[in-house]
């Protein structure tokens, strides 16, 4: 996605993008901390940040340290100031570019991305913006949904999109975790590069309470398409009958996959 669609999405989905799926998102950014093995002292930053899930994670452990959050989006950057109001961190939140920003080369002891890989127009070069910003041994963490999306129900409207020839949404909903590392391993920046690359998997059942809670969560995400306003309609009528979606109790439960990569930013030759 463009910069400016990006900025557009989050503007207008404010605080119910991050309401909308509060349980999943608090699953990623806990599994993304802890892979980030913080210490009390270490000045931490959050490229996307959105309104502030995951240094709200990563307060408790930053006790002596530092945060800083990035976004294009003003109105997640006022929810995440307003959320940090009272808090002793009082993190920094920035409105800029996540992969090309103007933080100083090697100022952070630990990277996080959190959900944001899948909307860059290039992923690598956030990859690429972690390792340049990550002070040698200091470590770098994204966590990312992985594909079918969203289980049965997401699979079930990704075949009427293709049913009805429509493209599947701009932010891109497959993640091949080979090519996740692949990416990493090229992100060698300054005679440094991401090392140890690790993918894990992460599968959790989530439930929305009715169909309209899970449809307000696809659009909330960026997840529907945009511009076929009456067609995606006509989609949600014919899935809020669907019992492959909805559940006897009205619910719609999802397994959701989440994948995480983590690694250490090191020096030197990486075939050696």
């Amino acid at each position: 996605m463009r910069n400016e669609d990006i900025a557009g999405l989050f503007d207008a989905s404010g605080g119910g993008y991050e309401s909308s799926a509060a349980e999943l998102i608090q699953l990623a950014a806990s599994e993304l901390v802890e892979r980030l093995e913080l210490t009390s002292s270490d000045d931490f930053v959050d490229l996307g940040c959105g309104a502030g899930a995951l240094i709200a994670q990563a307060e408790a452990k930053l006790t002596h340290g530092s945060a800083i959050g990035i976004d294009l989006s003003r109105v997640q950057l006022e929810l995440a100031r307003e959320r940090f109001r009272l808090s002793p961190v009082q993190p920094l939140f920035v409105q800029e570019d996540a992969g090309a920003n103007g933080l100083r080369n090697r100022s952070a002891d630990a990277v996080g991305l959190g959900l944001v890989l899948p909307y860059a127009d290039r992923p690598q070069q956030l990859l690429k913006e972690a390792t340049r910003l990550t002070r040698l041994g200091g470590r770098v963490a994204a966590t990312v949904i992985g594909s079918p999306f969203f289980g049965g129900p997401g699979t079930r409207l990704l075949g009427l999109l293709e049913r009805r020839g429509v493209a599947w949404p701009e932010v891109e909903l497959q993640f091949d975790p080979r090519e996740a590392v692949r990416l990493a391993l090229l992100c060698e920046i300054d005679d440094r590069r991401l090392d140890d690359v690790t993918i894990e998997e992460i599968e959790r059942e989530f439930w929305w309470d009715d169909f309209d809670a899970w449809w307000r969560m696809l659009r909330l995400f960026g997840f529907l398409p945009r511009g076929r306003e009456r067609m995606i309609e006509s989609i949600g009528r014919e899935m809020r009958e669907d019992d492959r979606v909805v559940d006897p109790d009205g619910k719609v439960r999802c397994a959701v996959r989440i994948w995480l990569l983590s690694a250490t930013v090191s020096e030197g030759d990486p075939w050696v």
